[in-house]
């Protein structure tokens, strides 16, 4: 509980001590009035009021006892920690800010019967870690066209960079599907079933001649690799052979050096 509750139940501690004190005088006035037309003698009433005084408690006694308990008691021992590694930091993830407010049909006191104003500044604050659904969309593409008054020249904006000429899937696409089946270990007809899960038709065909495709840009880059690996004094060969499902008369096998 946090200082802002403890002063909230403070004052509605007061607020119920004054109210009980107010009614406790009304009670005492009906009281008068009904000795006065009984023609009751006033010790009787007297009696009666001590008696109702005494099965209502005292908050301020109350109060006090609770503090000489308290006082009186050993401190308690200190809670053990919990088990767990607790939050962790999220240095890497960005951070969106969302504000919650109260509507008009909320606003009301439930202790009064007013109306609750805002407190500027202050806020019960946590973080929550959510996730972002990724969305597959069809970006409709409209280069614009261009012509020179003397009508003998045409000229269209460029659009968007691709793995090839007409290719209909994008490039951050085929890096998307790579990325998963090669780093992620997630295989092509397992990532089909997940597109179409998330409205994309497609199959593994078409992966595949995407991540084909990437390959062949890709290839100056791994024999720059290869090239660099030759010039270092040693090599480290893996001699586990890897079996290539080709139709030839002898096996054939790859293996790798590094």
């Amino acid at each position: 509980m946090d200082q802002m509750d403890v002063d909230a139940l403070r004052q509605l501690a007061k607020m119920l001590y004054h109210e009980n004190t107010a009614l406790q005088k009304e009670v005492r006035k009906l009281l008068g009035e009904v000795a006065s037309l009984k023609g009751e003698a006033a010790d009787d009433l007297q009696q009666r009021l001590i008696e109702l005084l005494a099965s209502v408690p005292d908050p301020k006694a109350a109060n006090s006892s609770s503090e000489s308990r308290s006082a009186g008691t050993s401190p308690k021992k200190e809670r053990p920690p919990q088990p767990g590694h607790g939050p962790r930091q999220q240095p890497k993830l960005p951070i969106v800010n969302a504000t919650y407010e109260l509507d008009d049909e909320s606003r009301d006191c439930t202790v009064c019967g007013g109306t609750v104003t805002e407190m500027t500044g202050q806020f019960e604050e946590a973080d929550e870690i959510t996730v972002v659904e990724r969305r597959f969309v069809v970006v409709h593409q409209k280069r614009q066209k261009y012509r020179c008054r003397c009508n003998a020249n045409v000229v269209t904006a460029p659009g968007d960079l691709k793995l090839k000429p007409g290719n209909r899937y994008s490039i951050d696409f085929a890096l998307t599907v790579a990325v998963d089946k090669y780093l992620d270990h997630l295989p092509l007809e397992r990532q089909v079933r997940i597109m179409q899960r998330e409205g994309l038709r497609i199959d593994s065909q078409t992966l595949w001649d995407q991540i084909n495709t990437l390959a062949g840009h890709l290839r100056p880059s791994y024999e720059a690799l290869w090239d660099r690996a030759l010039t270092w004094p040693v090599l480290h060969a893996d001699e586990t052979s890897w079996r290539l499902m080709t139709v030839r008369v002898r096996p054939s096998r790859l293996e790798g050096v590094s």
